[in-house]
Order: C-alpha cells, then sequence, then structure tokens
C-alpha cells in the first residue's frame, strides 16, 4: 500500500514537473512577429530600444527610420545572452570577432532603409549603433527571439549632454587656438630679434673676425644732460 501511495506521489509530482517544463518551453517559444521598426532619435536613442518574442529561424524584416541629422547604424552583435560593457566597450572589435545578425546603415533626416535577414534560435542579443562614440552615448539595446527579455536588462536613455559630436568639434577648435598662440609666441621672438640693440651698443666689445685681433672694450655710454 505504501509503495502504491508513493508511486502516485511520484506520478503526480512528476507529471506535473513535466507540465511545468512544458508550458516553460511553450512560453519561451512565442513567435508572435516576423518585423522590427525602430527610429534612431536624438540625443542617441533607438525608438523602441527593446523587442521581445521575435520569431526565430525565418526571414525577419527590419525597417530603420533616421528622425535624427546625424547617420546611424543598427547593428545586432552576433553574441547571444551577452551584455556589453557600458560605455568602455570596443564596439569595432566586438564586430570583428562575432560579427553581426543584420547591419543598417541610414543617413539621416529621415533616411528610411529595410533590409531582412534570418533569425537565429531561441536567445537574446544586443544590438547597437557602430557610429563612433554613439554607443558611449547610450545608443544601444536589446531583442529576444522566440522569447521574453531578461527582467534585469537595463537600457540606458541616451545621452543627456551635447554629444561626442559637440566635444570631437570643441576639442580641435581648443586644440587649434593652443597650436595658434605656440606659432605667434615662436614667430614674434624671432621678429623681435631683429630689433635688438647690438652688442656694441651695450658697451660689449665686437666679437673678433677671423684673422684679426680683438678690439679693447668700447667704454660704456654715459647719460648726457
Amino acid at each position: 500500500m505504501v509503495t502504491l501511495l508513493v508511486s502516485v506521489a511520484l506520478l503526480i509530482v512528476g507529471g506535473g514537473w513535466v507540465a511545468t517544463e512544458e508550458a516553460r518551453a511553450a512560453s519561451a517559444h512565442v513567435d508572435t512577429t516576423t518585423t522590427v521598426d525602430v527610429t534612431t532619435t536624438a540625443p542617441f536613442m533607438f525608438d523602441p530600444n527593446t523587442f521581445q518574442q521575435v520569431a526565430t529561424n525565418t526571414t525577419v524584416t527590419v525597417t530603420v527610420t533616421d528622425a535624427d541629422t546625424l547617420p546611424h547604424t543598427f547593428s545586432i552583435l552576433n553574441l547571444e545572452g551577452t551584455v556589453l560593457p557600458w560605455p568602455s566597450a570596443d564596439i569595432p572589435a566586438e564586430f570583428a570577432a562575432h560579427g553581426a545578425l543584420v547591419s543598417i546603415n541610414v543617413t539621416g533626416s529621415g533616411d528610411v532603409v529595410t533590409k531582412t535577414f534570418t533569425s537565429p534560435g531561441v536567445g537574446w542579443y544586443e544590438f547597437v549603433c557602430e557610429e563612433p562614440g554613439h554607443f558611449a552615448s547610450g545608443m544601444y539595446g536589446f531583442i529576444a527571439f522566440g522569447e521574453v527579455l531578461p527582467a534585469n536588462l537595463t537600457v540606458s536613455s541616451g545621452a543627456t549632454g551635447p554629444g561626442a559630436a559637440v566635444f570631437i568639434i570643441i576639442g580641435t577648435i581648443v586644440s587649434m587656438v593652443v597650436i595658434a598662440i605656440v606659432l605667434g609666441f615662436v614667430v614674434g621672438r624671432r621678429r623681435g630679434s631683429e630689433f635688438e640693440m647690438p652688442p656694441e651698443r651695450l658697451g660689449y666689445a665686437e666679437p673678433p673676425t677671423p684673422g684679426e685681433s680683438p678690439h679693447p672694450p668700447s667704454p660704456p655710454l654715459t647719460p648726457t644732460g
């Protein structure tokens, strides 16, 4: 009798565990869409910056609209389940090492580009803008295929300051000003030497020329009156 009860209990528990795993697997493989529409906006943002339950192992159509004046890219890094360290990740090196599921370039000012790619199996990936400095300014997001994104993923709201481009321009201007000051100082020193009083006017002997004996020093000038 005890053996029968234990067997029944194991069947119930085992059946419940199997049912739970089947339900979990079913919820993880929800293929709801084969299209992804994203807009690049200022300051350095994707809108939206998260996508979930995108269809797996099929053709997915991505449309990117550039609502900014700057060029951007929408590039999904082919590295499943990994968050790039922000803002220090070396974006060119990451894509050189792992490649991209898809990469779309938009040139700014309303440019719209559509491209298709074959989606992977179940998993989630990070997408970024590959333009220099844009990832560090907060331009990234996450996309999940056949599942929802992990709850602990957070996405930057984008740079609130002037952005990397402005800092580059300011740095260039400051560098040019410093170079101009240095050149002005050097040129001024050279031109000023043309008007220096010769040594003999200050009471010092002129340096002897080859083959001549040195001249005795001239007496120093004394003020008159």
